[in-house]
């Protein structure tokens, strides 16, 4: 499938090398899903309980780059897109009603890692304005998520298991974003908000600020 998918990205992208932008991006990150959720809470509780120890899971940080081009589709403008990005998260759970820990002992924290790269479009429905191309966008993604946390032992019993594994899947990414035009300077910006979903029951929130340059 991974060669299959290289090969789309090449025949999509290799005509329109005068119409590209490349940016590099980073923002803020929200990883969430049931499996991760059973991994914080190491199968313990029912499924209530898992839901609401994973509304305490907190936000992390992604980094990437995207690479896009202008198709030439008449009356609305569509933008081919290439995207990576490597997210990173924590999540803390210490509120798992009815678990039963020993008094002072708490959760440790779970990193979460995540390395998406895929392919999508950007439609943009209220056309060309002079300084910003708001657009709704799609894309399809294979990723890689790894999570890792250390054992919890209580008087030589392992009370909470320690995780280190990675699990892979693909999914669809949908969002919302803009790209800005200055016109006193070279260079392109971007700022998106999209929602992903990882494969494996998971899915992660991305708010991110690019820029780069038009060539």
């Amino acid at each position: 499938m991974k060669k299959l998918f290289a090969f789309l990205v090449a025949l999509l992208f290799v005509p329109a090398i005068s119409k590209a932008q490349l940016l590099v991006t980073g923002g803020v990150s929200a990883f969430g899903g049931d499996a991760l959720t059973q991994a914080a809470t190491s199968g313990g509780g029912n499924q209530q309980q898992q839901a609401q120890a994973a509304a305490e899971i907190s936000a992390g940080f992604n980094f990437g780059a995207k690479y896009k081009y202008k198709l030439p589709i008449p009356l609305f403008g569509v933008n081919a897109v290439a995207h990576f990005n490597y997210a990173t998260g924590k999540s803390q759970v210490n509120n798992v009603p009815n678990l039963n820990l020993p008094e002072g002992v708490r959760f440790p924290e779970t990193n979460i890692t995540a390395m998406m790269y895929g392919i999508g479009v950007e439609v943009i429905p209220i056309g060309f304005l002079p300084i910003i191309d708001p657009y709704v966008s799609l894309d399809y993604t294979l990723n890689s998520v790894k999570q890792k946390r250390d054992a919890v032992t209580f008087q030589n019993n392992t009370i909470i298991s320690a995780i280190d594994g990675s699990t892979s899947g693909s999914g669809l990414g949908i969002g919302i974003g803009t790209g800005i035009k200055l016109p006193v300077i070279p260079i392109v910006f971007d700022v998106e908000v999209k929602y992903r979903m990882l494969g494996n029951s998971q899915n992660v929130l991305l708010a991110n600020l690019g820029a780069g340059l038009k060539f």
